[in-house]
């Protein structure tokens, strides 16, 4: 019996350290590069092709130069962003560890992974916000208007009553997979909030009610810019790697093992914040790939 009291502590143990382990490697090796590319400064990529070397460089200074630390930001704020995925992800498993009862993940007043994952996803918005002011000089008239209008009272009405229609669906879903239906309120509600928060409010932050409800309908806002597209891509990876993480955590649910993290919502919660870690684990691989052959293309070059 103690034994089998001991497990779900054990467990927490063994996944704490790995992803620990795993978030730290990856966190050195993103920082190691924004570092990196701060030191190594704007580079010159284009071949000379017989012109001379005078103008070479002017043009490299006007054109080549500009497009090489735009490139540099983008990756900085893919990167920055991802650091900030993982860290979220981690500082919930290291709460669940110092807690040791998982029995509070379902509670909504006795539990702080929803505000964690809240601020989060909050300051990765903000953080899109502080690059996007590299493109506040090229931004077009439509463009400005609609972010002059990202965060009037009709926005804002329009944002909240799309998370909370989401929060329904979720809930809906839920039920729909299994989730008791005349008890459990508060448990459902809370795993329903977190998928929200994981998926839709991200978008709501950062584009408002109307532009979220077209990346909803996977239509893309026109007045999309570049800064706001990739924090959406980064988006679409912590959106997805939520949802089937939280779908993958139900399958433990029901076994006959007897142990305490089988409880719902625990494993669903559990899975949606380590798919969303996945996902941003894998988007975070990507973007270093893509660099380092850009940059490998760049030297041969």
């Amino acid at each position: 019996m103690k034994s089998q009291q001991r497990r779900p502590s054990e467990l927490c143990r063994f996944l704490l350290k790995k992803y620990l382990k795993a978030s730290l490697s990856l966190l050195v090796v993103t920082h190691a590069y924004i570092l990196f590319c701060h030191l190594q400064g704007p580079t010159v990529v284009l071949q000379n092709v017989g012109i001379s070397e005078k103008s070479f460089r002017h043009i490299s200074s006007i054109k080549t130069m500009v497009l090489s630390r735009f490139d540099q930001q983008k990756t900085k704020h893919q990167l920055f962003h991802v650091s900030l995925s993982l860290a979220t992800i981690l500082i919930c498993m290291a709460y669940m560890q110092y807690r040791r009862n998982w029995e509070h993940l379902g509670s909504f007043w006795d539990s702080l992974i929803v505000p964690i994952v809240f601020i989060g996803e909050l300051l990765k918005v903000l953080l899109a916000h502080f690059y996007g002011r590299i493109e506040d000089g090229v931004l077009t008239a439509k463009q400005r208007q609609k972010k002059a209008a990202y965060f009037t009272p009709r926005e804002i009405l329009g944002g909240l009553t799309l998370q909370f229609l989401c929060t329904l669906l979720y809930a809906f879903i839920c039920i729909i997979l299994g989730a008791p239906v005349l008890g459990n309120y508060e448990q459902t509600f809370v795993l329903s909030l977190l998928m929200t928060l994981l998926t839709v409010s991200p978008t709501v932050f950062l584009l408002g009610g109307g532009g979220a409800l077209q990346v909803c309908f996977c239509e893309k806002p026109e007045f999309v810019t570049k800064c706001e597209d990739t924090a959406l891509n980064l988006f679409k990876y912590n959106a997805l790697g939520g949802i089937l993480g939280a779908w993958a955590g139900s399958v433990v649910a029901p076994l006959d093992w007897g142990r305490d993290w089988q409880v719902y919502p625990i494993p669903n919660v559990i899975g949606a914040l380590l798919g969303s870690a996945l996902g941003n684990i894998y988007a975070c691989t990507h973007v270093l790939y893509a660099t380092v052959r850009m940059y490998m293309s760049k030297k041969r070059g």
